[in-house]
């Protein structure tokens, strides 16, 4: 194996593991031992890819590495009986240290990396996990790290994440909610259906698809259905909730659930405000009973 083709090998393997810490953590409920197990390994890989492209002897052991492991390592693998097969290397560890002291000083290792190494060990030989409060901060160290060794290796971090990239921007920034995290990737989600589903139609199809489907709400535990444009698609689909009377005869509707047919996108109550589809009155047209007096003991 080359000196490039061990570098781009393990650049790859890393981008594979942490689109899929991503994914997991993204899933509802998370799934946080996945989450934390695969980044744990997306950073070891990374850093091993960044040491790969400087020299691969470079993965070798930290005590004595065999006569063999060096010559995999130096290009010289048909020397060998195994090959990669006996391949050994540096540690996780070892490569995430080794690593960090060849990004040079102005490089600081993010505090929670040591914590990641660990949890996923825990999940690895003993199926111990971190609780779901602590996935996000782990993370987070994962991210970081590897965005450092992105630069030195003059990669593009959005070529590395991919379709996860504003959210592993989010999940680095601290003022972003993890509520808004999950909302933004539910929206990318919604429109990636829409347009896996309507790639090879015409222009006409997905007009008469989109009126067919969002003629009609999708199915929820509410008596009541309004009309709402879809934040995803920007087609119609259906809050619905519950309506209650207000204290000057007016009916308020109450959204509880967004559902839209046309993307698949589907929202909760607390992620309403973030979409915008807020309380209105129903009966805003009609006019005002000039009898009516509330009732001030009902209310």
């Amino acid at each position: 194996m080359s000196h490039e083709s061990i570098h781009e090998h393990l650049l790859i393997s890393a981008r594979k593991w942490a689109r899929t810490a991503v994914d997991a953590y993204l899933e509802e409920p998370v799934d946080q031992d996945f989450a934390v197990h695969h980044m744990a390994v997306a950073v070891e890989h990374a850093s091993k890819a960044y040491l790969a492209s400087i020299a691969p002897v470079l993965l070798a052991p930290d005590k004595q590495p065999s006569v063999d492991d060096l010559l995999v390592l130096s290009g010289n693998e048909n020397r060998t009986k195994k090959g990669r097969a006996g391949l050994k290397t540096i540690s996780g560890e070892g490569a995430i240290l080794r690593a960090a002291q060849l990004l040079g000083p102005g490089h600081q290792t993010p505090a929670g990396l040591k914590e990641l190494r660990e949890s996923r060990n825990g999940i690895t030989h003993m199926g111990w996990g971190q609780p779901v409060t602590e996935c996000r901060n782990l993370l987070k160290a994962g991210i970081e790290h590897i965005n450092a060794l992105l630069k030195a290796l003059s990669a593009e971090p959005e070529g590395f994440w991919g379709p996860h990239f504003e959210a592993c921007t989010a999940l680095v920034a601290q003022a972003v909610t993890e509520m808004e995290i999950r909302y933004h990737a539910k929206l990318r989600q919604a429109r990636e259906r829409f347009a896996q589903t309507t790639r090879r139609l015409s222009e006409a199809e997905v007009a008469e698809l989109v009126s067919s489907l969002s003629a009609l709400p999708t199915a929820a535990p509410w008596p009541l259905a309004v009309p709402a444009e879809c934040p995803a698609c920007g087609h119609t689909g259906f809050a619905s909730g519950r309506d209650k009377s207000g204290e000057y005869g007016e009916v308020w509707f109450l959204p509880r659930h967004f559902g839209c047919r046309v993307c698949g996108l589907a929202l909760t109550l607390w992620e309403l405000d973030l979409a915008g589809i807020k309380g209105k009155i129903l009966n805003d047209d009609e006019e005002p009973d000039p009898d009516w007096e509330p009732d001030f003991e009902t209310y």
